[in-house]
């Protein structure tokens, strides 16, 4: 009986797919670094319209992302399924992009919010055209359980990367030679389009060539998109997954979108260039010990297996959320370094334990669908961590309404406000790594039966 080969990926492979995964990574994480302390901390926005105006515009769209995961499935264009979206959508990104940065200082708040909404919107919407695909050619990259978690990790390194340098594109856009914050942050927002989004993005498409699978044999005829993502959510373990990374997005952004506050306005008694220094420290912090984090987690799962793993990431959690409430005080910036020691890893293993375990659910909804539906799966885990996150930091400005935060005051803010600003820094953290720690006991696909499952595939493939 004649079996499928191993679909594998090399150095080179993953490289450039790496180089794809830094421009999604500047995609979702440039507006945020950028406008919070512009739009709100220089500007005036009100924080809680500025949560609503970068984050309600993604959840809106985010719920097209399985209708586009579903047309690069079945896609048929000679160059593939993905490269057609990943070659044309990053341009049109890079172009809303850059215009965000451009708004008139002299108008007033409601027309510069107006105007930031309105190519946000833009922005996100081309944006969900090439992202979902690019997700996509990495979890085709291989069919191997370990080499799955491997990929993964490579390519998060690129995440990483990018954490060393985003935090520091505000303080770039303050130097002396730009003469003035706006002048500063057009220049950095366009490059960040251009270089950091739009070049990088389409160079996957021109290097790289999709793995050519063999077609799943009686596949069905093509059903809608509602039944699909029904079919896919009657899975146990899929659900398991979808809610870790909910619980952990949306936690876990409601407790960072405060730590910037903290820094400036507790730390640093309203000093916004000292407290935005000091958050480019902590998150380049975070990606160093990422970096080690991923290398670590990687190595662990293929000992000891990836619940095993992730079960530890979340103990190791929740102790760092308890350490938040003693690191973040005047006088302990060194010790913020600590807190990237502790709470890295719960971010990198949704990037690299959880996307692996996705990969394998794949296998296992063909083996009971007969079709391959990698765009459906990526795009419900784009869906899942979108919506936690954009409701996270709409509810973390309606929060700093709520509790007294007032950035006309400075350093100047109540006890009580520093006090709650704290708790939920902390809490947020322990409550996501807690109910993650709950629902991964009750996964239960193996890598034993994994094997199994693509044994089955292979030679149904083979007999076709």
């Amino acid at each position: 009986m004649v079996h499928s080969r191993i679909i594998s990926a090399n150095f080179k492979h993953k490289f450039i797919l790496g180089l794809g995964f830094f421009a999604i990574f500047f995609t979702f994480q440039g507006i945020s670094v950028l406008a919070v302390p512009y739009y709100q901390m220089t500007l005036g926005i009100d924080p809680f319209l500025l949560g609503l105006a970068i984050k309600l515009p993604l959840l809106i769209f985010t719920f097209m992302s399985p209708f586009v995961g579903q047309v690069s499935d079945r896609c048929k264009s000679q160059f593939g399924r993905r490269r057609p979206f990943i070659l044309f959508f990053p341009w049109l990104s890079c172009l809303a992009f850059g215009a965000i940065w451009m708004v008139p200082a002299v108008w007033t708040p409601q027309a510069q919010l107006i105007y930031f909404s309105l190519f946000v919107s833009a922005f996100y919407f081309f944006s969900i055209w090439w992202t979902v695909p690019m997700k996509c050619l990495a979890y085709e990259a291989t069919t191997d359980y370990d080499e799955r978690t491997n990929v993964m990790g490579f390519v998060s390194y690129f995440f990483k990367f990018g954490s060393l340098i985003y935090h520091w594109l505000f303080p770039i856009s303050q130097l002396a030679i730009f003469g003035t914050v706006a002048v500063g942050i057009m220049f950095v927002g366009w490059g960040i389009g251009i270089f950091g989004i739009a070049l990088l993005a389409i160079i996957p498409a021109i290097f790289l060539k999709e793995n050519k699978r063999v077609n799943t044999p009686n596949k069905p005829d093509e059903i809608g998109l509602f039944k699909s993502i029904q079919q896919i959510l009657k899975h146990k373990n899929m659900r398991i997954l979808m809610g870790i990374m909910c619980a952990q997005i949306f936690f876990g952004v409601l407790s960072a979108s405060m730590d910037s506050y903290v820094l400036v306005y507790h730390m640093f008694e309203g000093d916004i260039k000292l407290g935005t220094t000091w958050k480019g420290v902590l998150s380049t912090s975070y990606a160093i010990f990422g970096i080690i984090a991923i290398a670590l987690w990687t190595y662990l799962s293929s000992k000891i297996g990836k619940v095993a793993t992730f079960k530890i990431v979340c103990w190791l959690t929740c102790f760092g959320g308890l350490a938040k409430w003693f690191i973040y005080n005047p006088g302990n910036e060194y010790w913020l370094i600590l807190d990237a020691v502790l709470c890295t890893s719960m971010w990198v293993s949704i990037g690299v334990l959880i996307a692996s375990m996705l990969a394998d659910m794949i296998d296992k909804d063909e083996l009971e669908h007969a079709e391959r539906r990698e765009g459906l799966f990526v795009s419900l885990k784009a869906w899942a961590v979108k919506c936690a996150g954009s409701i996270a930091v709409i509810l973390a400005g309606l929060l700093l309404n709520l509790i007294g935060f007032d950035a006309l005051l400075a350093g100047d803010q109540s006890t009580q406000t520093i006090i709650l600003m704290k708790s939920i820094l902390c809490i947020g953290t322990i409550l996501g790594a807690a109910i993650s720690l709950l629902l991964i006991n009750q996964y239960d696909l193996t890598k034993e039966e994994l094997i199994q499952i693509q044994s089955l595939l292979k030679q149904g493939k083979a007999e076709s």
